[in-house]
């Protein structure tokens, strides 16, 4: 059942009783259109719609923009059409869905008790009002900074690759096996092989990984300084024995369960780890 809920989003996108000017075009009431946000809590089967009014054309884009303004969250995407016949949607690293909550933000009308129920909340809110409003748009696939695969820090790391449409929070849950051995259907190649789980050392400082499920792996790199990085690292589809956060790459070598670490900005990490402690299982 959907409940519906009637407010005014203005702020952001519209001049309120003024006109404004957009590419040297002046608009003014008699420009506003309406669009119906739909927001989802992961969990619940009740969704709210809320409609918003907007100017000039209606894009993914805006409609990203007309949440921002509902949740005083920051839905910063960018989308194009794709080869599927859908639309990519690429999250920025500025967005809530990376940054978390603002503090004035939770203290709003969408609260948020942990980072799980804000990340499924932004995801299943943008699908769903993106098909709601734009005719025909196909399905829509996710990545991140620039085409990347989506990899969120969730309690289990869920990496969501940028060639598999989005299917929901529900269906992502169902089919996300919590065991550490990734999507149940297609699964990592061979994960038993590929312990990653446990606490490093080297000359440069500490490194541990825990919560690898096949697809991705949760880490805190401390150097010597004390200076620490904490993220989730996603496998390469196509190499278990390779993972990327940002810039920052790692290798797992299977001969001697050490790890190798490089990347760009972070070379104060750079580095080979040699397995300390075994945390697997």
């Amino acid at each position: 059942m959907k409940k519906f809920l009637a407010i005014l989003i203005a702020a952001a996108l519209l001049p309120g009783l003024a006109a404004c000017k957009d590419g040297g075009k002046v608009y003014t009431d008699e420009d506003n259109k309406e669009m119906t946000l739909v927001v989802s809590f992961v969990g619940e089967d009740e969704t709210k719609e809320y409609p918003a009014l907007y100017v000039g054309d209606l894009t993914v884009e805006t409609i990203a923009m007309g949440l921002s303004e509902l949740t005083g969250l920051h839905f910063d995407v960018t989308a194009r059409a794709n080869d599927q016949g859908g639309l990519t949607v690429d999250w920025s690293y500025d967005s809530s869905l990376f940054t978390g909550p603002s503090e004035e933000q939770n203290e709003g009308d969408f609260p948020f008790s942990n980072y799980d129920s804000l990340a499924w909340f932004m995801l299943d809110s943008l699908d769903l009002s993106i098909k709601r409003n734009l005719p025909d748009p196909g399905d829509i696939y996710y990545s991140m900074d620039g085409g990347n695969a989506l990899v969120l820090d969730l309690f289990d790391p869920l990496m969501i690759p940028p060639d598999e449409p989005y299917m929901g929070s529900d269906y992502q849950l169902a089919n996300w096996n919590w065991d550490g051995r990734g999507d149940i259907d297609g699964g990592p190649p061979d994960p038993a092989d590929v312990n990653w789980w446990g606490e490093y050392g080297s000359e440069k400082g500490l490194l541990n990984i825990g919560n690898y499920n096949g697809r991705a792996f949760r880490f805190t790199l401390t150097s010597e300084y004390d200076t620490t990085i904490e993220g989730t690292a996603a496998l390469d589809p196509e190499n278990p024995l390779d993972a990327e956060y940002m810039q920052l790459s790692f290798h797992f070598n299977l001969s001697d369960e050490t790890i190798v670490c490089t990347g760009g900005d972070y070379g104060a990490f750079e580095a080979t780890y040699i397995r300390t402690e075994n945390a697997a299982g």
